[in-house]
């Protein structure tokens, strides 16, 4: 499917949207809530929790703006680009920066609760994505590839395990394991424990942050491929080429599995069987921030800075936003509402 450009007027288009509202109560419906500036890009992609929305950028900072009017509730202070997703897990946010450090504060005030420094910096500990918390541990790979696993509580080095490449994907604690998609091309399930491989898989490319969902693990690659497999028997389900290097993490909901492409592309995938349902091309290049579903509807950045909103069934364009930036992070969908953050410095929240 052609990407669709809305040009309608503000009257029509004001127009199209109280139908498309009446034709489902309580919608989305495409309105510019508010506008935080952080004044530098953001770089990170969006968590929402505890009535505020947390983002990072490349100078280093983490905002945590209140839900409801876009204002600052506190900031936190790094020198370091903020990288991938901050994870959230009770009363404490954690986020990683490109130099290595991970860093826990309180999520009510951001106070310090502990920093995690590398140890003599240089590539080797450099962090292309952001950390994950599960099983009271926090979870973050590193460019000497190996995933390291800290106690929540205080930081601390628990265990490290070893890839034979670089590793850039986070990791995620889900159904009693630690999920890692390694560069190499080795999908692997660790205990959370020892850090030992328990079993795994593969795929001929690089692999994406995996996900898991109601028993099942799905999981994507460079070389194109998107898989599922059964977690506890390990028996795999589907394995389906898309055409192209699968850039993001799937992002399942409902019945259907979305992920974003090196081509700009979006598609949207069976659960059950993996067959292809749809494809949109956004035709602004690569696709980073992963593609979201809520309420019927497909959210996704263009390296443009345009967001597209699409039909989770059909694939068809409902309505896109401009941003003055590239959307480099993953937005989050929350109460109705949309928060998208660009390197136009801004957060914007639409309703």
């Amino acid at each position: 499917m052609r990407r669709v450009i809305l040009n309608f007027s503000a009257a029509f288009l004001a127009a199209l949207l109280t139908i498309f509202c009446a034709a489902s109560a309580g919608a989305w419906s495409g309105n510019l809530g508010w506008t935080y500036n952080a004044r530098f890009p953001i770089s990170s992609s969006i968590a929402v929790a505890g009535g505020l929305v947390i983002a990072g950028d490349s100078a280093g900072y983490l905002h945590a703006v209140h839900v409801a009017s876009g204002q600052l509730a506190w900031l936190h202070e790094g020198f370091h680009t903020v990288v991938g997703l901050p994870a959230v897990a009770g009363q404490m946010v954690v986020f990683a920066q490109a130099d290595g450090t991970i860093t826990a504060l309180s999520l009510s005030d951001g106070a310090q609760i502990w920093q995690h420094r590398p140890q003599t910096g240089g590539a080797a500990e450099t962090v292309m994505d952001g950390a994950s918390i599960g099983g009271s541990k926090v979870f973050f790979v590193r460019g000497d590839g190996k995933l390291h696993a800290l106690s929540a509580s205080d930081g601390k080095v628990l265990w490290t395990y070893t890839a034979d490449m670089g590793l850039h994907s986070t990791p995620i604690f889900s159904d009693g394991f630690v999920f890692l998609g390694e560069y190499g091309g080795l999908f692997s399930a660790l205990d959370p424990q020892t850090g030992r491989r328990v079993w795994g898989g593969g795929a001929g490319g690089a692999i994406n942050t995996p996900t898991a969902q109601g028993g099942y693990v799905f999981f994507s690659s460079w070389d194109g491929s998107v898989q599922s497999v059964l977690i506890r028997g390990i028996i795999p389900q589907w394995n389906t080429n898309v055409g192209a290097p699968v850039t993001t993490p799937p992002f399942v909901e409902g019945a259907r599995v979305f992920v974003g492409m090196a081509n700009g592309d979006v598609v949207a995938l069976s659960r059950a069987g993996g067959e292809i349902l749809w494809r949109f091309e956004t035709n602004e290049g690569s696709v980073v921030g992963t593609p979201i579903a809520a309420d019927e509807l497909v959210f996704v950045g263009g390296g443009q800075g345009t967001l597209f909103v699409l039909d989770a069934a059909s694939g068809a364009a409902r309505f896109t936003f401009d941003t003055e930036g590239s959307i480099n992070g993953t937005p989050a969908y929350s109460g109705g509402i949309l928060f998208l953050g660009s390197s136009d410095a801004k957060i914007y929240a639409i309703r």
